[in-house]
Formats: C-alpha cells, sequence, structure tokens
C-alpha cells in the first residue's frame, strides 16, 4: 500500500471507497474543483501484480444540497447515449459522495496544448450540445426529474426557488436581485419551443478534452427538462472566464448540427436568469460558508456574474450598456495593510508548494490588494453612487448609508412598480455593479475586463 501521506482523503469516504470492492487505495489527491463540490483524484490498485495503478474520480458534497445524487442519476441515464460521460462506479447519499472513472483529456479549455486544439474543440462541444437536445426526454429515466407542461413552467421553477434564496438572504440581499427576479418573471419568454434535457451550466470548464474532441462531459447536478436555448445561454456566460471564441461562429455550428435555427431573444433572456441563479447561489455559500469554501474565489466569480446579469439585462432591455470613467485614487493606504500584503507575496507564497494552501494563500493576497485598493478609489465611487442614487430615487440622500437604506426599502416589496421604468433602472443597476467591479478590481484579476459577448446574427 502507498505512503498514506499520499491520501488526502477524509475517513468515511476512505472507508466507502474501499468497501466498494474496486481495490486497494494506492494514493488519493484533492483536486481543486468548484464552489459546491470537493474532488479527490484516486489510485486503485486490483491486485499486487498489476503493473498500473487503476484511477478513479471522487466528488463529494460540500453541504447537504444532493448534487452529486442528482449528477449520478443523469449520468446512468446518458450512459448508453452517444453523450460521452464518465461511468459511475459507486454512489452514497448519506455522504454525498459521487465515484466515477477518470475520463482521459483536461479541463482547461483556454491552455490547450496547440492553438489548432481550439476551434475543432470547440464545434465539436457544440454538435454535442446539439445531439444532447435531440435526445428524446421521455427515453431518458431520470428519477427526480418530470418533464414540463410548457417551457414557461420550466422557467419559472428556477425562479421560485430563487425568490426563496432571496427572501433566505434576508435584508443583506442586494436590490439589484430583486430588481432582477421582477423583470425576469415579467419576461419569461412566450411560445412554445421543443423540450430538452438541459445541462444548464453547459461550456468551457464542464467538459474534458483530448486531440480537439470532447472525451467526457461532467458536472449534471442542475441538469433539467426545459429550453435547449438555456444551454448556449450558459455557453455564453462560462465564456467570459473560459473564452469559447467567437459566439456567433459557436451558434452557427449549433444550427447545423441541430438543424434548427437559435431563438436569440430566449438566448438572451436563458443567459440573465443564468447569471442571476448563478450569483445567488453563490451569494448563499458566501452568507453560510462550509469548511473549504473559497470565500475570496467566490466573491470574485459572484462579482463577474452580477455585473454580467445588470449588462445582459440592459442587452435585453434595448438599453445602451453603460460605461464607468477611470476613477481616480484620492484615499490614503493604510501602512499595516501594505506591510501585510508585502510579507505575503515576498514570504509566504514563495515558500508554498503548488496546492490548496498556495492557492488560498493567493486569495488573500488579493484580497488585501482589494482592501488597499478600495481604500484610493472608494471615496470617489462613493461620491458616483450618492449622485445615481440621487438621480434614481429623485431626492438626494444625506449620506450613502441613507440611501442605501431608502434603496433596500424600495425594492423590498415584490410587486413594487418598477416596471413601467424599468430602463432606468437597469441602467442604474449596470453602472452600481461596476463600480463594485471597479472596488474589487485586484480581486477580479484577470476577469476584470471579462464582459459578455453581445449576442449577435452569425
Amino acid at each position: 500500500m502507498g505512503d498514506s501521506r499520499e491520501i488526502e482523503l477524509p475517513g468515511p469516504l476512505r472507508e466507502w471507497v474501499g468497501g466498494l470492492g474496486v481495490g486497494e487505495i494506492v494514493s488519493a489527491r484533492r483536486h481543486l474543483a468548484g464552489a459546491s463540490r470537493d474532488a479527490f483524484r484516486i489510485d486503485i490498485s486490483r491486485s499486487a501484480s498489476e503493473a498500473e495503478a487503476q484511477r478513479l474520480f471522487l466528488m463529494c458534497d460540500k453541504g447537504s444540497g444532493g448534487g452529486s445524487a442528482r449528477d449520478a442519476a443523469v449520468l446512468r441515464a446518458l450512459a448508453e447515449t452517444p453523450i460521452p460521460v464518465p461511468p459511475v462506479v459507486g454512489q452514497d447519499e448519506g455522504l454525498g459522495a459521487l465515484l466515477l472513472e477518470y475520463m482521459p483529456g483536461r479541463s482547461d479549455f483556454p491552455s490547450v496544448d496547440h492553438a489548432s486544439e481550439r476551434e475543432p474543440t470547440a464545434r465539436h462541444l457544440m454538435e454535442l450540445t446539439a445531439t444532447l437536445h435531440g435526445l428524446e426526454p421521455a427515453s431518458l429515466e431520470i428519477p427526480h426529474l418530470s418533464i414540463p407542461a410548457s417551457l414557461a413552467e420550466s422557467a419559472r421553477e428556477p425562479l421560485a426557488r430563487a425568490r426563496e434564496v432571496v427572501s433566505g438572504l434576508g435584508p443583506n440581499v442586494d436590490p439589484f436581485f430583486r430588481f432582477a427576479l421582477g423583470w425576469l418573471e415579467r419576461n419569461v419568454p412566450p411560445g412554445e419551443s421543443r423540450c430538452s434535457l438541459v445541462h444548464s451550466d453547459m461550456g468551457p470548464g464542464n467538459f474534458l478534452f483530448q486531440v480537439g474532441r470532447v472525451t467526457a462531459v461532467v458536472d449534471w447536478e442542475v441538469a433539467h427538462f426545459g429550453d435547449p436555448m438555456e444551454d448556449l445561454a450558459a455557453i455564453a456566460v462560462r465564456d467570459m472566464a473560459t473564452p469559447v471564441g467567437h459566439l456567433p461562429t459557436r451558434f452557427a455550428e449549433y444550427e447545423a448540427a441541430a438543424g434548427v435555427d437559435i431563438d436569440l431573444t430566449r438566448v438572451g433572456y436563458y443567459r440573465a436568469l443564468v447569471l442571476v441563479r448563478n450569483s445567488l447561489m453563490i451569494g448563499l455559500g458566501l452568507a453560510h460558508p462550509v469548511e473549504g469554501f473559497d470565500v475570496a474565489e467566490m466573491t470574485m466569480y459572484q462579482t463577474l456574474l452580477m455585473r454580467a446579469a445588470a449588462l445582459v439585462i440592459c442587452d435585453c432591455m434595448g438599453v445602451e450598456r453603460p460605461r464607468l470613467e477611470a476613477p481616480r485614487g484620492t484615499g490614503s493606504l493604510d501602512p499595516l495593510l501594505a506591510a501585510a500584503q508585502l510579507d505575503l507575496e515576498s514570504v509566504v507564497i514563495p515558500a508554498l508548494p503548488s496546492g490548496l494552501a498556495a492557492q488560498r494563500a493567493g486569495g488573500v493576497d488579493r484580497v488585501l490588494a482589494t482592501r488597499a485598493h478600495a481604500d484610493r478609489v472608494g471615496p470617489g465611487l462613493d461620491r458616483a453612487e450618492i449622485e445615481d442614487l440621487a438621480s434614481v430615487l429623485e431626492e438626494r440622500p444625506a449620506t450613502l448609508p441613507d440611501g442605501e437604506l431608502r434603496l433596500h426599502a424600495l425594492f423590498e416589496e415584490r410587486d413594487h412598480g418598477v416596471e413601467d421604468d424599468g430602463r432606468r433602472w437597469a441602467s442604474y443597476f449596470a453602472r452600481r455593479l461596476l463600480r463594485l467591479g471597479e472596488r474589487r478590481r485586484p480581486l477580479m484579476a484577470h476577469l476584470m475586463d471579462r464582459l459578455p459577448q453581445p449576442l449577435e446574427e452569425a
């Protein structure tokens, strides 16, 4: 058996894997994954004579959301379809664990070994997405899913769950979410389209690839039956952090493979819905972080998604996206904060081996840099926010906290009649969230300038 120091697997999970009869655990290394689940790469030896260990992949829910159980059900249903998915080795709802066969390929799509792989891989992703949407829903046995009576019903279900999250977050939820949900609820796409199994988080980061081909589509925990345009919206969302290329080209590839035209109006709506839903779910995690939850990284992603959601709603409403003037640095830098950041960058981080500790230390470094940046530009951003609040509230607040209180009170009522002046509010919230992004510029790092691509015809 390998050195126990190579097995970074909690005791209950180690016992469970050992009890499945798959072989002896040789090593288990933590794999840096998403916000909702921990992940481990596991090497298994079936016998002493085996020359090479078999590799497995273990996912485990960080909370009680049941994502791994839902993922397993969809994977089993897709096992005999043309969609490449990892075979399920074992699943335990009590532990929130899902053990999969290890699939060939890598997940870091923007970092392909050869530039010539980018376009073929992206094209294959669009072809597989079209194939997924062509599957007959009634032929897929997924116990936790039901086929909706209409696509409008499918859209309203996540909106209802999002309302529950807003209620659970209470008075601290940003009023943008109340505005955005109100707009989404009033603008559920009319008419009917075909119903399909949709991944709902499709795109780079959620597939493996090798030599210009997608080898596996992974992370099916939020999959459901609904409008296939939602998956194209999800690809457009993921494009911000992990660029997938020219969206009109990607959409034309989908149309060619699916034999249907894309409805960009529906794609735009679902892009706003996915952005609002995902940023709200991150907000729930930030409000109640479980052990291992990376607060710095998730704050970065929530800022990216909220800002994008506001801009996308402007697009949907035909409102020109606002721009933010570069703020002047008028605040002062705390010398203690500067010294702590210098120590972290010059002493602590260089001494850490690559892995989780180094990743978290880098996050702390960006948090300190963000605090210093906010101290410099914050006063100017605060003045701009007060002026903006004076315009939309039609009365200048005495202080920024006073204006924030009035804004929150205005949007506390679910049916507040802002729809008659929605364009003005859409533009305001876009400016508000652009300012939030600027305040957190160091935390945003390379994502600071990543804005949602406009949806255009090919």
